[in-house]
């Protein structure tokens, strides 16, 4: 039974074929799925020579916008995603592939059918991670502990290899908090809602820098973006509720 990615999902596209009117994409995580970008979905601009914006083998992120399994259609949208936007769905893509082949090579060490380890590694891990390669990062990154869901007979060994295959990348990603608070108490208002935001660190590194004038340099760092990114909202978001709560105001900005 072919599966078929829902409208607004946002997809990784091998381009195969450019035509002047759109271009044709195999979708990589839906096997033997292809769809169709119209010349109007490839830039957000008017476009002379659509080659100068995809060509073929050409690997993008892309969103759905119409699907009718019937005709066995997909359409594309190349216009509707930030550069930001792919580059973490194709980060994730890579991430969440290599993260595949990393348990093809335990399945071989450990002489099982791969099927076997997904349903008795990947599938438990998956109950408590968005991704394997997240689970993987995380058990390098905390040890053991991440991988208690898994039967002890593999826990130790897979361990071991992926302490030996995944080296951690630090991704930093920066926003700035603006705080204003004019309550007698305000000193300590700001230093509850800092540290209010700081217990929202999950899987990231934060730092909070006082860097004058009201301001506060927040700094997320993880092993991928996806997590920084996420753990930088998180924080900011938090914070700037707590002082509210304060009968404060606080704002934040995302540093490129």
């Amino acid at each position: 039974m072919t599966e078929w990615p829902e409208v607004g999902e946002i997809v990784v596209i091998r381009v195969t074929k450019v035509l002047n009117y759109g271009a044709f994409a195999d979708l990589l995580e839906y096997e033997g799925l292809q769809g169709f970008i119209h010349i109007s979905q490839v830039a957000s601009r008017w476009v002379k020579n659509i080659r100068n914006y995809v060509r073929p083998n050409q690997v993008r992120a892309a969103q759905v916008i119409h699907v009718e399994p019937a005709k066995h259609q997909v359409d594309l949208s190349l216009t509707k995603l930030s550069k930001e936007q792919e580059r973490l769905k194709i980060e994730e893509w890579e991430q969440s592939k290599r993260a595949r082949k990393l348990l093809e090579v335990f399945a071989k060490q450990q002489k099982i059918p791969f099927d076997k380890a997904w349903k008795e590694i990947a599938e438990p891990l998956l109950e408590n991670y968005e991704t394997l390669m997240d689970a993987f990062q995380d058990a390098v990154f905390e040890g053991s502990k991440v991988l208690k869901p898994v039967p002890e007979k593999y826990a130790k060994p897979l361990l071991k290899m992926l302490e030996k295959s995944i080296e951690i990348p630090k991704k930093r990603v920066r926003g700035v908090i603006k705080i204003k608070s004019y309550q007698p108490d305000a000193l300590i208002s700001i230093k509850k809602a800092l540290l209010a935001g700081l217990r929202e660190a999950k899987g990231a590194e934060v730092d909070i820098i006082y860097a004058g004038s009201g301001k506060y340099l927040v700094t997320s760092v993880a092993y991928d973006y996806k997590t920084a990114e996420r753990t930088l909202q998180a924080v900011s978001k938090r914070v700037i509720e707590e002082m509210q709560k304060a009968k404060g105001e606080a704002s934040f900005e995302k540093l490129e």
